[in-house]
């Protein structure tokens, strides 16, 4: 009973000063490679996959240990074109960064809030990364991606690195 009590009393004087520091609170989880490159800060993480926001792109990049790259599962892309060549496009303006190297456009692209127009596509990719004609969605909003470049080289170095940084202090977690 006693060992109960002093449990309950530190959970509460824990969660005193979490709730009362906002240094705590306010904690970022950074992440880098093997080289000390930094790659961005931990947005979510589970089994061989990590989100990682990149602050000077705005945007966040799904890394996979086991990733093969981006093909239609996720995201459908749609041209203008017949052929899947030229601009890709998205109906929702996602904030996220895709590797669409399997679709031959090799490199990182995010999507471009500014560049939005209506029409209709011309072909897709499917999950497989073949090119479908005619998607449907006639005269549509769609967003165009562009290319970026990641502020980090690639491929990333293993093993990852993390930090816990807020104003206060930096915790190294390995």
């Amino acid at each position: 009973m006693k060992n109960r009590s002093l449990l309950i009393a530190a959970y509460v004087f824990i969660s005193a000063i979490v709730a009362f520091n906002p240094s705590i609170a306010k904690a970022d989880v950074h992440v880098y490679d093997k080289n000390n490159q930094y790659l961005g800060i931990m947005v979510w993480m589970g089994g061989d996959d990590i989100d990682l926001f990149i602050s000077s792109l705005g945007g966040v990049f799904h890394y996979s240990t086991d990733y093969s790259g981006w093909c239609g599962d996720e995201l459908r892309l749609v041209f203008d074109s017949s052929d899947c060549s030229g601009t890709p496009y998205a109906r929702d303006p996602f904030p996220q960064i895709f590797d669409f190297s399997p679709l031959s456009l090799n490199g990182f692209y995010k999507v471009d809030y500014n560049g939005k127009h209506t029409f209709t596509p011309g072909s897709y990719n499917d999950e497989s990364c073949s090119c479908q004609p005619n998607p449907g969605d006639p005269n549509e909003e769609y967003y165009p991606f562009g290319q970026v470049q990641m502020p980090f080289t690639t491929p990333v170095a293993l093993p990852l690195r993390f930090e816990v940084r807020s104003r206060a202090v930096v915790i190294p977690l390995n």
